[in-house]
């Protein structure tokens, strides 16, 4: 290769600085454009393909048509005929994260990389490009392609292949199966796979466990209790077989401890008098779960293999709280209300979700990337999850049990949720006077909202909607990226910490989560999303008299403890509790005896410049909440501030403070969050003319 791209391309990485690294070169970076279209059919055909691929996506809007052509050209040619299967692997990652770049290669390129796995799978050429060219397809079909010649391409494998094709190959057809419709021919192909006995024992144990998922996704959209036993005990026997020949496999030993868990919550319900056998496998799953569930998050976070597949911190997050779920039922074994399956289920829906969604750019915004989660249908799970949440907080919710409509409502939500427990399909209904213009409830009610009495008082039936509304939004997907790449980010820092060892860190990891949830969506949230809830974000309100009424601490503090204490077990999480570290913390969640994690929301008025100015103010505080119990904890502050010229990101509002008050202390890792409050209409924003840094 002539040395001018290849010495431009080593001197801009020798400067480049960790961002520019991650975004890639420019064409100038490669020394212009001119000396790119020069060389450009030698670096197509070599390991440069996707540098060259990254230096067209940022400038192919405005290049020139004549040097734009012979680059797509090119560019295209390299990916007909790539040099190796990693390079094709790197190349395809730039295109699938550059819409631009895609739309500009056209429809060729799934013409192409079905070409090239047609004849990889056929060994007319190297087989190890088979791969990453049909996960270059999944991924292309994912964004919004047509999945048909994908779709071909996997229903025709037969497993006689060469065994180099099929490396991992079960994996992508166990995805295509989850994200498009009517695929069930791929378990066909699954089935031959797990039954080739000339195929790597990888590649085999791959087909079995994606056969185990697809009982597993059956059990969890099957339409009564019934149906879905049957199917998860179908999953149990795969996974544990698995486990049992394949040590190595982490992910089957933790499904099999999670379906294990839920099908003894089930026995219980079921039997509560019964024997004790129930409580004992309930016991030993959960533990099995705790260490299991551990091990798999740091297995899984040194893969770097398909990283464009499995939201993994936030299926992390999603299996530490299914572990969190175990552990806080099995300290209420004496207490049959606990006997509920339910919200077992809804976390195992939630690790399917989560581990099967894609990375893929967002189709209403250039440049982001969403997660793409499969479209499971649960309704069934879901449904009965939502009821028994609104059971429980009926049953032990200060906001309801005070109330004298609260056993009303518990004895219809406990009537409704027994009742679908064994239906096998729902009747539509117009819901009944009480329900109307609350949705979620009417949704969960159907054809019984009619028994509901249209007297009760409709305060707390829009509580019970909210709450509703609020648990159906814990259950659901982000679908941002941000979020997931975020989680992950802070939990790479948390895992520095001697501390950070289950029981505790699965405790905080899904705790963490929905701070961070609870941010990004008030970040974006008009003043109005829940009404007076959420009224604090907006501009400063007036009374009748037309004085002005400031927003405070205790505003941002209702709204946070509304947000996350429907999404944790009933009873754990608690405000303005007294006695901790001398003082009231403002909200608390105590998971189990000795687990103990505290919130501090703090307002202020003043801007912040530095994370430090932040630190200095509250940090005290915060950490010593954690004296007496795990060194983790979380950090709120409202700003209040002048924000007539915007605010920071969220990026830059969000962080880790590592803090000792000895030399031999634990050191505190309290994450802060600065969610910017009484903030203008963006319309009304002003660029500041000289601003100080901030």
């Amino acid at each position: 290769m002539a040395p001018s791209v290849d010495q431009a391309l080593q001197e801009w990485a020798s400067r480049a600085s960790d961002e520019e690294l991650d975004a890639g070169p420019g064409l100038e970076d490669l020394g212009g454009s001119d000396a790119v279209v020069a060389e450009v059919d030698t670096m197509a055909a070599g390991p440069q393909l996707p540098y060259l691929l990254t230096a067209l996506a940022h400038g192919i809007d405005t290049l020139p048509a004549e040097q734009a052509a012979p680059l797509l050209a090119a560019a295209a040619q390299g990916l007909r005929q790539p040099h190796s299967a990693w390079v094709l692997a790197d190349a395809l990652d730039v295109v699938c994260t550059r819409p631009g770049l895609a739309a500009r290669l056209g429809n060729r390129i799934v013409r192409d990389l079905a070409t090239l796995a047609e004849d990889a799978l056929a060994g007319d050429c190297d087989a190890a490009l088979a791969q990453p060219a049909i996960a270059g397809l999944l991924r292309l079909a994912v964004a919004g392609g047509s999945p048909h010649r994908l779709l071909a391409l996997l229903t025709d494998i037969t497993g006689t292949e060469p065994a180099d094709a099929l490396d991992r190959m079960p994996i992508l057809i166990g995805i295509a199966r989850d994200h498009f419709a009517d695929t069930n021919r791929l378990l066909d192909v699954l089935n031959a796979l797990e039954n080739q006995p000339d195929l790597n024992p990888a590649t085999r144990a791959d087909a079995s466990f994606e056969l185990a998922l697809a009982d597993e996704r059956a059990a969890l959209e099957a339409a009564d209790r019934t149906t879905a036993g049957e199917q998860l005990q179908r999953a149990l026997m795969r996974f544990t077989e698995l486990d049992r020949t394949h040590e190595a496999r982490l992910d089957a030993r933790a499904h099999a401890a999670a379906i294990e868990a839920v099908l003894a919550f089930a026995d219980l319900e079921q039997n509560p008098t019964g024997d004790s056998s129930a409580r004992q496998r309930l016991t030993e799953a959960a533990d099995q779960l705790d260490t299991t569930a551990a091990h798999l998050a740091a297995w899984t976070g040194r893969m770097h293999q398909l990283d464009w597949l499995s939201a993994r911190s936030l299926a992390q997050s999603a299996w530490a709280k299914l572990v969190t779920t175990l552990n806080t039922a099995q300290a209420h074994l004496d207490q049959p209300s606990w006997y509920n399956p339910a919200d077992a289920l809804n976390d195992l829906l939630k690790v399917y979700l989560t581990s099967r969604s894609i990375y893929a750019p967002a189709n209403d915004s250039t440049g982001l990337t969403a997660l793409i989660s499969p479209a499971v249908e649960a309704p069934f799970v879901r449904s009965q999850g939502l009821l028994h949440q609104l059971e429980q907080a009926l049953a032990h919710d200060p906001q309801f049990t005070d109330h004298p409509d609260a056993r009303t409502l518990y004895d219809a939500v406990r009537r409704r949720r027994q009742q679908s427990a064994g239906e096998t399909a729902r009747q539509e209904a117009v819901p009944g006077k009480a329900l109307e213009g609350r949705p979620a409830l009417a949704a969960l009610f159907r054809s019984d909202a009619a028994g509901l009495r249209d007297d009760l008082d409709p305060h707390q039936l829009d509580r019970l909607e909210n709450l509703a509304h609020q648990l159906a939004r814990g259950y659901t997907p982000t679908g941002n990226a941000r979020v997931d790449t975020h989680l992950e980010t802070l939990l790479d820092i948390l895992k520095t910490s001697p501390a950070w060892k289950p029981s505790d860190s699965h405790y905080f990891t899904p705790l963490l989560e929905h701070f961070l949830r609870f941010l990004y969506d008030r970040f974006d949230a008009q003043a109005n999303l829940y009404g007076e809830r959420t009224a604090y974000l907006g501009p400063t309100r007036k009374s009748t008299d037309g004085i002005a009424v400031s927003w405070n601490e205790k505003n941002l503090q209702d709204d946070f403890h509304q947000h996350i204490s429907p999404l944790f077990p009933t009873g754990s999480v608690e405000r303005e509790k007294w006695d901790v570290a001398s003082g009231r913390a403002d909200v608390i969640y105590t998971p189990e005896l000795g687990s103990r994690f505290v919130a501090e929301i703090k307002w202020r008025n003043k801007r912040w410049k530095t994370h430090e100015t932040v630190e200095r103010d509250y940090l005290a505080q915060a950490a010593n909440y954690t004296a007496t119990g795990p060194p983790f904890a979380l950090l709120l502050v409202g700003d209040a501030s002048d924000h007539s010229h915007g605010y920071r990101d969220i990026e830059d509002s969000i962080w880790i403070i590592r803090h000792a008050r000895s030399a031999t202390e634990v050191p505190r890792l309290i994450v802060a969050g600065v969610l910017p409050t009484t903030r203008p209409t963006p319309h009304s924003l002003r660029v500041e003319r000289s601003s100080p840094p901030r």
